[in-house]
């Protein structure tokens, strides 16, 4: 007796995401995954440059000089992320989710976490998914 098993109904390629209020649709494929990673890499670099600058040299800067260094981060993370989400989920989808979420660009940065996150766990549809 042959068992048929089709694959095709078990892969997890496009998904769709409520965020800022509406439904985003987006294609998992190699060019999404490397613009993802190409993103994490960006935000990862960022956030490790706010947290390794020494405390003692930072503290010695003048206020205006630690305000400027955070803010070219935060700035370089938004870089990343805004046009991401331009490109995968249609255009100025960025700047829309970033101002849904009160110009944070940390809440930016956790949503694009949380959709790399669910993206990486998910690999193939559960059956009960049908």
């Amino acid at each position: 007796m042959a068992i048929n098993i089709n694959i095709d109904n078990q892969l997890g390629l496009v998904y769709s995401f409520r965020i800022a209020g509406k439904e985003r649709k987006l294609t998992y494929d190699d060019e999404c995954a490397l613009e993802i990673q190409r993103v994490e890499l960006t935000v990862t670099k960022s956030l490790q440059n706010l947290d390794k600058m020494d405390e003692e040299e930072f503290n010695e800067m003048p206020v205006d000089d630690q305000l400027d260094f955070a803010r070219d981060e935060y700035a370089e993370i938004r870089d990343a992320i805004i046009p991401f989400f331009d490109k995968y989920f249609g255009d100025n989808a960025g700047q829309e989710i970033y101002e849904y979420c009160h110009n944070s660009t940390r809440a930016l940065a956790t949503i694009f976490g949380e959709i790399n996150k669910y993206l990486d766990q998910t690999k193939i549809k559960s059956k009960s998914k049908k």
